[in-house]
């Protein structure tokens, strides 16, 4: 049984493209979501094989939502797209699986029977915007949270998770480990379990034995360990 999973900003269409795929005894559709942010929480919740994805959504993309998932555990994705002539040729060139809406039955079923025959790991990165955050998604007991980066002091890393925290003080969770938010976003790495806003720092204090210890304006202090340190300075022109 494959686990599937629709998003798409247009209630006609999740409808219409449910009605098709129940008529096939091996695909579950486990949900629909109307919109991106809804998507990840239900993504990392459900774990779906398959996701049935639009491009073209309000506020958070297709391609941005991919962003802000881990690309190594994420599940298969196919894309829902009016003809768009770029996009059709990025995902010709990467071998990704697309559907033009509306979904044509024929096409629909050569692409079940990609899916069950094999899913081939998906080079996401390879995809424009879809390795770049502009926001990071963090998780409540019952919602999802997107924080801008201007609004992030720095990230932390601890024994209970990776916390985001935000420039008045507020730590929020997110699924998103440390090495990924280092690779999508401005943050800079100072130390093994932080990432800091360069924005946010206030000063920058060196220690014994080429430490040094970051002070936010908020007042906050983060370590700087001396593996990071020389990238630190070359970042901020310390010479």
């Amino acid at each position: 049984m494959i686990n599937v999973l629709i998003v798409d900003d247009e209630p006609l269409a999740r409808k219409e493209l449910r009605r098709v795929l129940s008529k096939t005894d091996d695909i579950n559709v486990i949900g629909e979501c109307s919109n991106a942010i809804d998507a990840i929480g239900v993504i990392n919740r459900e774990k779906p094989d398959v996701v049935f994805l639009d491009i073209q959504m309000p506020r958070v993309s297709g391609i941005e939502m991919l962003s802000m998932l881990d690309h190594e555990k994420m599940p298969h994705i196919v894309f829902l797209t009016a003809y768009d002539e770029f996009a059709v040729q990025a995902f010709e060139q990467h071998a990704f699986d697309y559907l033009l809406k509306p979904v044509n039955q024929a096409r629909l079923d050569k692409t079940l029977q990609r899916l069950r025959r094999d899913r081939e790991p998906q080079k996401i990165d390879q995809l424009p915007g879809a390795n770049q955050l502009r926001q990071i998604p963090c998780f409540g007991q019952h919602h999802v949270q997107l924080v801008r980066m201007e609004d992030v002091e720095h990230v932390a890393s601890g024994v209970s998770g990776v916390y985001v925290v935000s420039t008045d003080g507020t730590e929020r969770p997110t699924e998103l480990p440390l090495h990924i938010l280092q690779d999508r976003t401005p943050l800079l790495r100072c130390h093994r379990q932080y990432l800091v806003n360069t924005d946010c720092i206030e000063k920058i204090n060196f220690l014994e034995n080429g430490l040094a210890e970051i002070s936010t304006k908020r007042g906050q202090v983060i370590p700087v360990s001396r593996r990071f340190f020389p990238q630190i300075k070359e970042r901020l022109g310390i010479l």
